[in-house]
């Protein structure tokens, strides 16, 4: 074979790591067209549940800098997602950042980013059933059918929890389908509201909300957490490198244009909820008090089915995502082989499926119990919950450089946007420990951080008595054919060798298929 001409995953040796092509995992093949692969990032951002809980949860942390946080957090989440395309157009697979970590900065950080990932998925899949089922009860209650009874509550978590589990155990392209319908359909009726907190405020402006002040307020970036956690699962259209058709191509593109679409609509929607935010009971749902207190009450029931839906829709999209990350782990040996196992007829990864739902299972009845409050509950473990997914983006825009520069694709354009998202996501990060946040603020950041001690002291286990499984993290990727004739032309040698080297060769990486993956 001519080093110039294209050759497969399982051909390539990338920096002394032998790569196993992403699509051979067993996980349906072309199963999402550029469609497919967009309605998985907007479903798993999910932008309707972010207007529904975000700006609230925004205006507890901040108050009225809330719009500030925003901003903010727009700005770094389009320098992210540029980033992220910087390696998604070159390379994929079904390990999404934790991936593309590890080619920058190793297969230890691989499994850092990975993990704190999974985190950010597991966290959100348990927060958005908690908010399926607010949203759910306050329909049901709009059209007579609701109950204070815990039996009721808890009734309304398995509904929703199994509807959330069906859709991805079915598959990825059913459920794409439903998602992208059911989040439109859920954004027309919020706006409804929004509009009419506009209409309601009158042509005036809060110019408090956009005084430069907030800036200087540790509480702003407090909230900016959240705020570019509102963003959070943009990112997952990379975990579906396997899956998607001509994916180098759709999976970059969809990055931005999630992200761009989602600002927009968010700057739109933040500012009149803030205005009304005074008043808001704590354990009920937020658009339907805010319908009420607008004069637009006649949409409560609407946007409470609908974003119930979307919430569903959510939990459905970080369900898919948590469940590859659980695959890709697995698959190369970094956590039980039980997660690998793929649906023979669904070609899912069901296993991982059922037992991110079990999670969500708990956490919710956990909540319905709690004297917080469901609410005050899912704000706080959103809030966890994003950690995962801020330390997992700001070690993939330390990675994303230094992996440029190694294959000799870093131009000064790109470093300069990786160093300027990396900027924005330390300051966000620093501003949550100094000074000193009120309570629960100031201790939440430590929850997530022994969640993450505890994901890391399993890959020191692994590094102390399974080395070849701890150096295989971060393995499974998919270089385009144009990104390999490049390499090969600008006589990257040691990036294209060995044209024999693949997987198979290896003993340590062949393991035995039920019909798919270990």
């Amino acid at each position: 074979m001519s080093i110039s001409e294209p050759v497969t995953a399982g051909d390539v040796t990338l920096s002394g790591k032998t790569l196993q092509a992403a699509e051979s995992t067993g996980l349906q093949r072309d199963a999402l067209g550029p469609w497919g692969v967009f309605a998985q990032g907007l479903a798993a951002a999910a932008p309707s549940v972010a207007v529904a809980v975000v700006p609230f949860s925004l205006f507890v942390a901040a108050g009225k800098g809330a719009a500030w946080a925003v901003i903010v957090g727009l700005v770094i989440t389009i320098l992210l997602a540029l980033t992220i395309s910087f390696q998604a157009k070159r390379t994929v697979s079904s390990g999404s950042l934790g991936t593309y970590t590890g080619n920058g900065l190793g297969p230890g950080f691989a499994y850092a980013a990975g993990f704190s990932l999974l985190l950010g998925y597991i966290g959100f899949a348990t927060t958005g059933t908690l908010g399926g089922v607010l949203y759910l009860d306050s329909f049901l209650e709009a059209i007579g059918l609701g109950s204070e009874a815990t039996w009721f509550k808890l009734l309304l978590v398995v509904v929703v929890v199994a509807a959330a589990v069906y859709l991805p155990y079915r598959g990825a392209a059913l459920a794409a389908k439903y998602e992208l319908a059911f989040e439109l359909v859920a954004i027309a009726s919020i706006l409804v509201i929004i509009v009419a907190s506009y209409v309601a405020y009158g042509v005036r402006i809060d110019w408090e909300q956009f005084n430069p002040a907030h800036l200087g307020s540790s509480a702003t970036f407090i909230a900016a957490v959240t705020a570019v956690g509102s963003y959070a699962g943009f990112e997952s259209v990379a975990s579906l490198g396997a899956e998607a058709k001509d994916a180098h191509r759709n999976i970059a593109r969809s990055l931005l244009r999630v992200v761009l679409l989602l600002g927009v609509l968010y700057v739109f929607a933040t500012y009149p909820q803030i205005l009304f935010f005074g008043d808001i009971d704590g354990d009920k749902a937020v658009l339907p008090q805010l319908a009420d207190t607008v004069g637009v009450g006649w949409i409560t029931s609407v946007v409470s089915a609908t974003v119930a839906v979307a919430f569903i829709v959510f939990v459905t999209a970080v369900t898919t995502s948590a469940a590859r990350s659980l695959f890709t782990f697995a698959h190369e040996g970094a956590l039980p082989s039980v997660f690998a196992k793929v649906h023979a007829t669904h070609r899912t990864p069901w296993v991982g499926i059922v037992f991110v739902g079990a999670l969500a299972l708990v956490f919710s009845v956990v909540a319905t119990f709690s004297s917080a409050g469901r609410l005050v509950f899912d704000v706080y473990g959103g809030y966890v919950a994003t950690w995962g997914f801020l330390i997992s983006y700001l070690l993939v825009v330390i990675a994303t450089p230094i992996w440029l520069a190694k294959i000799k694709a870093l131009t000064p354009l790109r470093l300069v946007v990786s160093l300027a998202a990396g900027i924005g996501l330390g300051y966000v990060i620093f501003s949550n420990f100094y000074p000193v946040p009120e309570f629960p603020f100031n201790i939440l950041p430590f929850i997530y951080g022994a969640l993450l001690l505890a994901g890391l002291l399993w890959y020191a286990y692994l590094r102390w008595a399974k080395p070849e499984v701890a150096e295989r993290i971060g393995t499974i990727q998919t270089l385009s054919e144009a990104e390999q004739r490049r390499l090969a032309d600008a006589g990257i040698v040691e990036v294209l060798a060995d044209e024999g080297a693949t997987g198979d060769d290896d003993p340590d990486l062949t393991r035995e298929k039920e019909p798919v993956a270990p």
